[in-house]
């Protein structure tokens, strides 16, 4: 019997920032905050600060007009989308979101049914008509009559639609949203840019999608993309632990968050040894640490003195645990205006620990062993192609993602846990296990991704999870 799920056909799956896209994204979320719980704080903060018919109008635009949003192709930053949208035929805006309502009423009519939604003529003339389709297609937030009711007036005088569109996605980036882009966009291209090289092309969406976060891809999401041709997915500050998709025949982008500290050795196929496994435990085994834990699992993103200020600890006790669960991977630390700093939790790190106990309860092979087996190990599942005979690497870097982790992880096995080396012994031991002149771009690909940590000035290097790590506390680069 075949999956109704399965995502494997012909798919391309890309990483992108689309900071229009976000912007858009993030202001539907506000109006879904009591409707689900863990979003992130902004977007919790934010609808206070709005007039309610601000809230209403936010509703109208993104439960029944969010197809006329769709922004041009090359369209790179949101003012440049807003003189766009205004200066849009409204009537073109008008058919879009018609257009759009007819095609997901036909997806959603199953095949061996003869029912054929009504013409654009007909949606707009009859309101029952119109309001049975919306109420048939709509999947992501429940229906409201009255409220759809509104938006079909709405459709029937383009030039008020258009203009209620375009001043209120003017306000609420004017009011709420340009700031708070301006605060996390780096860090998201960071994030596009760590998660676009952890690329498997052979990977499915499935796949890619937990490796991403360490949470599976919901059925229904996976449902609807089996017939995507091109997913775009879209890191996001704002989704907490929710999922959005936005969809169109083509493509699709799944808006998703992790926090920017993303472990990239998550993708390595060694198992956590016992040394590094017991650092992490350890770094849990804290009363403080764990109630740091537990506001950030209700709170989501909290600043430093807002945790200082609810634990009722002085500013130098929790800082300290603060470090730990940084170096540890436990924690994001971004920093903000002046001193300020804010607090994230690294889910795919609580993952992959997790991970580990498993395979240490199921007495799976967790036994550290000694390095001439690691090495061994790593010839045995394809590092010999990259090797001379004297075990020296030969090229870098590979065209495949998995195939530079692989590199990355067979050179890391050569350092010392425990050990902190200056930037010059790094060099020499990696031009003693290759035969590549560039040491300098062997170790910045063990920085970048996050085999090895290093000092702020970039003169010490050392094993991440290393028990260094904790000795390093306010030096490292994280």
């Amino acid at each position: 019997m075949s999956d109704p799920f399965s995502t494997r056909q012909a798919v391309h799956v890309v990483v992108g920032l689309e900071p229009v896209y976000n912007a858009l994204n993030s202001f539907s979320l506000l109006s879904a905050s009591e409707r689900l719980a863990g979003l992130n704080a902004w977007v919790v903060r934010t609808p206070a600060t709005l007039t309610p018919e601000r809230r209403h109008t936010n509703r109208l635009v993104f439960e029944g007009l969010c197809a006329a949003l769709a922004p041009g192709q090359h369209v790179l930053d949101f003012p440049t989308y807003l003189k766009d949208l205004a200066e849009q035929d409204p009537c073109v805006l008008r058919d879009r979101v018609l257009e759009r309502l007819r095609s997901r009423f036909s997806q959603r009519v199953p095949s061996e049914e003869t029912l054929v939604g009504p013409d654009s003529v007909r949606l707009l003339s009859d309101v029952h008509a119109y309001l049975t389709c919306v109420e048939y297609v709509q999947v992501d937030t429940p229906f409201d009559r009255a409220l759809q009711t509104e938006v079909h007036t709405l459709l029937n005088d383009a030039p008020a639609m258009h203009h209620l569109i375009v001043s209120h996605l003017e306000e609420l980036w004017k009011t709420t949203f340009a700031a708070e882009w301006r605060r996390v966009q780096s860090s998201l291209r960071w994030q596009v840019e760590m998660f676009t090289r952890s690329l498997d092309e052979d990977a499915s969406i499935e796949d890619t999608f937990h490796t991403f976060t360490g949470r599976d891809l919901p059925a229904d999401l996976r449902e609807r993309l089996t017939t995507i041709p091109e997913i775009m997915l879209v890191p996001s500050w704002h989704m907490g632990r929710h999922v959005a998709l936005w969809e169109s025949e083509a493509s699709a982008r799944l808006f998703f968050s992790e926090p920017p500290n993303y472990d990239i050795t998550l993708l390595r196929s060694a198992p956590v040894g016992r040394a590094e496994l017991r650092a992490r435990l350890d770094a849990l085994a804290d009363e403080t640490r764990m109630r740091i834990l537990e506001l950030l699992v209700q709170q989501d993103e909290l600043h430093a003195q807002d945790i200082i200020a609810a634990l009722d600890l002085s500013q130098s006790g929790v800082s300290r645990h603060l470090k730990q669960l940084v170096s540890m991977g436990y924690l994001y630390e971004r920093r903000g205006e002046g001193a300020n700093k804010t607090y994230r939790l690294s889910s795919v790190y609580f993952e992959r620990t997790a991970r580990a106990i498993e395979q240490l309860v199921s007495a799976e092979d967790t036994q550290k062993r000694p390095l001439a087996e690691t090495h061994e190990e790593a010839q045995s599942q394809g590092m010999r192609r990259f090797l001379d005979k004297s075990g020296r690497l030969t090229m870098w870097p590979p065209a495949k993602q998995r195939d530079k982790l692989l590199i990355l992880e067979y050179l890391a096995s050569f350092f010392e846990r425990g050990r902190m080396y200056s930037e010059k012994e790094v060099n020499d031991l990696l031009l003693l296990r290759s035969t590549i002149k560039d040491s300098a771009a062997l170790r910045r690909a063990l920085y970048e991704y996050r085999f090895m940590n290093r000092t702020r000035d970039g003169s010490r290097y050392w094993l991440i999870g290393s028990e260094l790590s904790e000795e390093g506390e306010g030096k490292e680069t994280l």
